[in-house]
């Protein structure tokens, strides 16, 4: 077992400067800012959920709260989507199969970055953390981590993962463009389909840097925004390929759906942010197929899965690859 790490202090996400507490707040004095604690989770969201406003969000989480208390996960995300009319049934239905798979494909992702390796210097971070799948088990390998996302409702619900139970882990509610912690205090930055979802990804992957230790390492999965199979949010095609400015109308023609929240970036701007941000041995990948991906795509992971393996093996194919993959996976460290 590995020994208990502490969690490092707050600090302001705007200023960056000290805060005071109390159990109900934290705040800043030189701001004029006040952060709630909110069902014991503070709140340091200098922007809203895109999806939600700061005030419909917290009122849910704590409707949400009340109405889970004796639930266990799976009901909890039921309660969720009750809570939710506006998505279809069938989809809700996804969405939650997604959740409660979540856990294991958390932990095949922590076993492909090569997790177990070495007991982290520090604790790690993830952004984007929503119902806590990967804190979950990054707890039962004993590592350390605050989990950081937008959504206060998220956290409420994943706060029913038993892994997550003990305090083991740390959930805090703030935006992965603005994290309230000082610089240099964690060991790793991991996120599992967010940048996606961020509105500037590129100054997520700077904050990124800023937080971690002098060679400290960063892991994340997202969407490629160039992907040759359909976009995964909304399931439109070539949304990627055009302008941005055009991406919302085009997918309104095509399915009536809306693509104000998404913003995927591709092989080549993912590498520039990176090293605008100030990492070193940048690496931005094909997605390597985890054993979830191959049980989800079934048998055309049987079909395809060896050849596009042995793609990612091959220096030059793989370059080809990494610009039209689906998923990128994207590792690097601080100088």
């Amino acid at each position: 077992m590995r020994a208990t790490t502490s969690f490092p202090a707050f600090v302001c996400p705007r200023c960056r400067g000290p805060l005071s507490s109390t159990p109900d707040a934290y705040a800043c004095a030189p701001c004029a800012v006040t952060y709630p604690v909110i069902l014991g989770i503070p709140d340091f969201r200098v922007e809203p959920d895109p999806w939600i406003s700061l005030e419909d969000d917290r009122a849910k989480a704590i409707r949400l709260h009340d109405a889970t208390t004796a639930l266990d996960m799976a009901g909890s995300v039921d309660a969720y989507w009750a809570m939710t009319p506006g998505t279809p049934p069938a989809q809700a239905r996804r969405f939650t199969e997604y959740v409660l798979e979540g856990e294991q494909r958390a932990a095949e992702f922590l076993d492909a970055i090569g997790a177990d390796d070495a007991a982290p210097a520090a604790p790690w971070l993830e952004i984007g953390c929503a119902s806590g799948d990967l804190l979950a088990a990054a707890a039962d390998r004993a590592i350390p981590v605050v989990g950081v996302d937008v959504a206060l409702r998220w956290l409420v619900i994943a706060r029913h993962r038993p892994a997550l139970a003990t305090g083991a882990q740390r959930l805090v509610c703030a935006n992965g463009e603005h994290l309230p912690f000082a610089d240099g205090v964690f060991a790793r930055v991991v996120s599992l389909g967010t940048l996606e979802h961020c509105r500037r990804a590129e100054t997520v992957l700077s904050e990124s840097a800023r937080v971690l230790r002098d060679g400290g390492a960063v892991n994340m999965r997202t969407t490629n925004r160039y992907s040759l199979l359909p976009e995964p949010h909304v399931h439109v095609w070539g949304v990627g390929f055009l302008p941005r400015r055009w991406a919302d109308a085009y997918v309104r023609w095509r399915s009536g759906q809306r693509y104000l929240h998404h913003r995927p970036l591709s092989r080549g701007e993912l590498a520039v942010a990176l090293r605008r941000a100030g990492f070193t041995q940048i690496r931005v990948d094909a997605a390597r197929l985890l054993p979830g991906d191959r049980r989800r795509l079934g048998r055309l992971a049987a079909i395809l899965g060896p050849l596009y393996t042995l793609a990612r093996t091959i220096p030059v194919v793989a370059s080809l690859l990494s610009r039209i993959a689906p998923l990128l996976d994207l590792s690097s460290r601080t100088p």
